[in-house]
């Protein structure tokens, strides 16, 4: 990919809900959508805020997710985006109030320090985010796959993981010696994503 954005996603960390209603007797399944969707622009990329968080927003950091799948979806969609596009004066909290602390977070950092962020996303660069898709779900940790779409139609699958680390879900990032792609082209949506499509 050479848009800024997914190669931001990529590099430095290396969307109203209509899914399907699982509903179990132990609460809403995997595919089960997030409830009282509203949109929030951040950096010109519209991101989903849901009962299910983030419960607030303090220099650039969101925070306050459920501890459930939703939680879980919307915490990896709102983390990898806020990461990639936050500007100089944030991504400092952005990065200590959302990343799981260790050697890829420090990785992160000094990556970043070599960057300058000042503006919002360019409109022809902003991902539009479509969905995502728990593809794994675990009370301590869980993957999620993040659907995305650009200006030119072409569109995108984030492969993320999130940790329950102190009372919030925050973004793994993948280890620095990884060598499994943070991000990968598609051609269609698995029919089983919980859709969240921002707003055109």
């Amino acid at each position: 990919m050479t848009r800024p954005v997914a190669v931001g996603i990529a590099v430095l960390a290396a969307a109203v809900g209509c899914g399907h209603d699982d509903d179990t007797d132990a609460g809403p399944g995997l595919s089960a959508a997030p409830t009282g969707v509203r949109w929030q622009g951040y950096q010109g990329i519209a991101l989903p805020h849901a009962e299910q968080g983030p419960r607030s927003v303090t220099a650039g950091a969101a925070t306050g997710f459920e501890h459930s799948p939703r939680g879980a979806g919307l915490a990896a969609l709102t983390h990898t985006i806020r990461l990639s596009v936050a500007p100089d004066s944030e991504w400092a909290s952005v990065a200590d109030r959302e990343l799981v602390p260790g050697p890829a977070r420090d990785e992160w950092a000094i990556n970043r320090v070599q960057l300058s962020i000042t503006g919002p996303a360019a409109p022809e660069y902003a991902p539009r985010l479509l969905g995502y898709k728990i593809a794994e779900y675990g009370d301590e940790r869980s993957r999620v796959e993040i659907y995305t779409e650009y200006s030119d139609r072409s569109r995108a699958v984030n492969h993320t993981t999130v940790d329950w680390y102190r009372g919030d879900w925050r973004l793994r990032l993948p280890d620095p010696l990884s060598t499994d792609r943070p991000v990968d082209a598609v051609d269609e949506l698995p029919p089983d994503i919980v859709i969240l499509e921002a707003p055109q």
